[in-house]
C-alpha cells in the first residue's frame, strides 16, 4: 500500500479501524464461513480503489482485487495472478464493489468511447454477481447522471436525466444493474457520487486546476462569477459510503454521495489561494461570454437514512490536505 504523508488520512483511517465492526461481517453465505468470505473488488488499483482496498483489508477481509486480462470475459486477480472468467472469483464473495470503468478523458467523444467499460462491464459483473447469488453489489455511477441545467441540488428520484455521452454510459449501467438483479437474491446500489478528491490526489476537476495556477503563477483565474456550483466531496468519505452500503438489502437504489456543502467554483478559488498563500486581490474573475451556471449539487438525504452515512470533510480540510501532501 503506498505511503501517504497526509495526518490528516491517517487520523480518519484510525478513526475508522476503531469503528464498530460492520453488520456485513459476521453474515457470510449460507455455504461460506466467516473465514473463508470476500469482497470482490473491480478497479481496486484507482483513486478510490486504493481506499476501499484499505478499509476491507482494516476489517479482516482481504478484497479480491480483479482487473480485465486480454483474453475476452476473463479477468485477473492481482493478489494471485489468477486468470479465469468472472464467476470463478465470485463463489465465496459476499459482496462486489464495482469501481472500474472510464472516466472523462476527452469531452468531445460519443457515447461509443464509454460503452464497453461503463455498460458492457457492468453487466458482466452484475450478471456473474447474480448467478453466483452473491448478496449485494455496489456501483460507482456518478453525479453526470444528471444535468447541468438543474437550480437545485439534484435527487435521486426526480432529477435522473443526463446530458453528456459520458454521463448517459453511467445512467445506462445503472439500467443494466436494476434490470440483472430485479427479483433475484442479489441486492443492489448505484453510488452517484461527486467530485472525488482528497488525501494525496487533488482529482481532476477545478481544485488541481486552481492548486496549478495558484503554485505557477501566484494567481487564480475565475472565469466569470464563478457561480457554478460544484459537490467536493473526500475520497475517504466516499470509501466509508461504499462500505457502508454492502450493508444494504433490497431492490435497486441509487443513492447520492456529496460532500459537506455544495461550493461555487468562487468559493473554491479562494479557499485554494488562501492555502497556498495567494493574496486575495490575486483572485482574479475573467470576463467571459458564456457564464457558467451549471449546478452538480447533490441531495445526500437518502445517503443519511438509508446508510446512516453523511460527509465529514469541508471543503478547506480537503485543500489543505492536498496542499500538505504536495508539499511532502
Amino acid at each position: 500500500m503506498r505511503t501517504r504523508s497526509s495526518s490528516n488520512f491517517n487520523s480518519r483511517r484510525d478513526r475508522c479501524r476503531a469503528a464498530p465492526t460492520p453488520r456485513w461481517l459476521a453474515w457470510g453465505t449460507r455455504s461460506t464461513p466467516v473465514s473463508r468470505m470476500s469482497i470482490v473488488v473491480t478497479g481496486a488499483s484507482g483513486y478510490l480503489g486504493r481506499y476501499v482496498t484499505e478499509l476491507l483489508t482494516d476489517q479482516g477481509v482481504p478484497p479480491v482485487a480483479l482487473g480485465r486480462s486480454d483474453r475476452p470475459g476473463f479477468f485477473t486477480c492481482r493478489r494471485t495472478g489468477m486468470t479465469a472468467p468472472l464467476a470463478s472469483f465470485m463463489t465465496d464473495a459476499i459482496g462486489v464493489v464495482h469501481l472500474a470503468g472510464q472516466l472523462v478523458r476527452d469531452p468531445t467523444a460519443g457515447v461509443e468511447a464509454y460503452f464497453d467499460a461503463n455498460v458492457a462491464l457492468t453487466d458482466q459483473v452484475a450478471l456473474a454477481a447474480v448467478e453466483a447469488g452473491v448478496p449485494i453489489v455496489v456501483h460507482a455511477s456518478s453525479r453526470l447522471v444528471y444535468p447541468s441545467t438543474l437550480t437545485e441540488a439534484a435527487r435521486e428520484d426526480r432529477d435522473a436525466r443526463p446530458d453528456t455521452p459520458y454521463g448517459l454510459s453511467k445512467s445506462w449501467a445503472e439500467d443494466v444493474l436494476r434490470v440483472r438483479t430485479m427479483d433475484t437474491r442479489t441486492s443492489a446500489v448505484s453510488l452517484r457520487i461527486g467530485q472525488v478528491t482528497g488525501g494525496d490526489h487533488a482529482g481532476i476537476g477545478v481544485i488541481r486546476s486552481f492548486l496549478q495556477q495558484a503554485e505557477q503563477t501566484r494567481t487564480v483565474r475565475i472565469n466569470g462569477r464563478g457561480a457554478a456550483l460544484r459537490d467536493i466531496v473526500h475520497v475517504q468519505d466516499v470509501a466509508r459510503a461504499t462500505m457502508q452500503a454492502l450493508e444494504y438489502r433490497g431492490d435497486w437504489l441509487a443513492i447520492n454521495v456529496g460532500g459537506v456543502a455544495p461550493v461555487s467554483i468562487a468559493q473554491i478559488a479562494h479557499a485554494v489561494a488562501e492555502c497556498a498563500g495567494v493574496p486575495g486581490e490575486n483572485v482574479v474573475h475573467k470576463e467571459t461570454t458564456a457564464e457558467d451556471l451549471s449546478c452538480y449539487a447533490l441531495d445526500s438525504e437518502r445517503a443519511r437514512a438509508v446508510l446512516g452515512w453523511h460527509a465529514t470533510t469541508s471543503l478547506n480540510s480537503i485543500v489543505a490536505e492536498v496542499m500538505a501532501a504536495r508539499d511532502g
